[in-house]
């Protein structure tokens, strides 16, 4: 196989049967040409328009959240005012 070293930008071959540690670094400046892979992770994502296009789905920080209403947080004058017919 041919490789391009990056940092010298010299060009060399490795023969892949005979392929050992050592030969991962480059013949002529030493430098580890083999990278370790990453190994792909599950990512839960949603999937939508272009953002430039519908905007929707992005959380806007300017606009101020709403306040969830609940009857467990209402004082018993509110509760009564509810009631009240």
């Amino acid at each position: 196989m041919a490789f391009l070293c990056k940092k010298c930008k010299k060009a060399f071959r490795k023969d892949m049967t005979t392929y050992e540690e050592s030969d991962e670094f480059c013949p002529h400046c030493d430098n580890h040409y083999v990278l370790e892979a990453k190994a792909p992770r599950a990512v839960v994502g949603v999937e939508g328009e272009d953002a430039r296009v519908d905007a929707r789905m992005l959380k806007d920080d300017r606009v101020k959240a709403k306040e969830n209403h609940s009857i467990f947080t209402m004082d018993p004058d509110e509760e009564a005012a509810l009631l009240d017919f």
